[in-house]
């Protein structure tokens, strides 16, 4: 709310260039004597922050978000002005019912409303708008926490952390390709990852790439295993496509499921590129997650996970591990145990 209380009382010195005549003619001076305008500017920021989080809620609901880039700016752009216009009658009648201004000020303040005045606040509101949206977007490009560590350049240096790496890979993804075309794979795929999202935002996992048909996600460890999000979100989402199963069938001929493979360690992080730049991440937890993954096919298993995981399971009552090996991976020299896991 404090943003937009800001934003308010900054297109308050920005229209200031539309009400300058009239403030020098007297007809706004004793509005402003008052001080009635401060509460204006708060209520403003308050009810339009309300509405604002209202409306970016509506547009991140899946029937808006599988629209286009395009529409969902438009539709937010008049969801904006709308509120604005509904705010401000709020407020009119607020400011009557409350006496808070004289009704001759108000008969006064109906001069306010110039070509100037209105063409500044159009003006104003217009790149609010469109700064607003544009930012809204990079950041869902990015990311929050990556745009911030972007911005601040946390990683411009390599350095090192502890992540957790969960590798999202569709089943018989060839044989669907091949039957479905390059455009109805498209769309299924699509489809599938508008289902993953709502589990991503739930389970505070992080999307580090979409590879063709795979999916990559990560979680510091603090982040992962708290209430076990790592592993709850491969089976949240999986209940979520079984649930869509008659849908998915109805619509492509084929049901959507996802085999995983997951690790856990150190991993070294750092900005890489010029033109397009990314937070790149270097490490051997990665490759061992793929193939952790690709492990899946071989054993005929959903998930798949490394000792690593399985031992900061401490309630191991929600989980069935299984031991499926502890010889090592393909290009691999020590030995590693890797566990099939299924929910209790």
């Amino acid at each position: 709310m404090a943003t937009f209380i800001i934003f308010f009382y900054l297109y308050s010195l920005f229209s200031y260039i539309g009400i300058q005549d009239f403030i020098q003619d007297g007809v706004l001076r004793d509005y402003f004597e008052t001080n009635a305008w401060h509460l204006e500017i708060v209520l403003t920021g308050i009810l339009f922050g309300t509405l604002f989080i209202l409306i970016n809620r509506l547009c991140e609901t899946k029937l808006i978000r599988k629209r286009s880039f395009g529409f969902n700016i438009i539709l937010k752009s008049v969801l904006y002005i709308v509120s604005l216009s509904v705010i401000g009658f709020v407020l009119y009648k607020v400011f009557s019912l409350l006496e808070i201004i004289s009704p001759e000020m108000q008969e006064n303040l109906k001069s306010f409303l110039s070509v100037r005045l209105i063409s500044s606040l159009l003006t104003y509101w217009l790149l609010f708008i469109l700064l607003t949206n544009f930012f809204i977007s990079i950041i869902n490009k990015f990311g929050p926490k990556t745009m911030l560590e972007l911005l601040t350049g946390k990683y411009y240096h390599p350095r090192s952390e502890e992540l957790v790496f969960l590798f999202l890979d569709l089943k018989d993804s060839t044989r669907i390709a091949e039957k479905l075309g390059s455009n109805a794979y498209s769309r299924f795929i699509k489809e599938c990852v508008h289902e993953l999202t709502p589990v991503i935002i739930k389970r505070k996992a992080r999307i580090y790439q979409y590879v063709g048909d795979e999916v990559v996600l990560y979680w510091s460890v603090k982040e992962g295993f708290q209430n076990y999000n790592c592993m709850h979100l491969f089976f949240e989402f999986s209940h979520i496509l079984a649930n869509r199963k008659a849908s998915f069938i109805n619509k492509y001929g084929e049901e959507p499921s996802y085999k995983a493979g997951m690790d856990a360690g150190l991993v070294t992080l750092t900005e890489i590129g010029d033109v397009k730049r990314e937070i790149a991440f270097h490490g051997d937890v990665l490759n061992t997650a793929a193939r952790l993954e690709a492990k899946c096919n071989e054993f005929d298993e959903r998930l798949i996970v490394s000792e690593h995981i399985h031992d900061q399971i401490v309630n191991k009552e929600h989980f069935l591990f299984k031991l499926l090996s502890d010889l090592p991976l393909r290009g691999k020299v020590k030995n590693l145990k890797f566990y099939s896991v299924s929910q209790a």
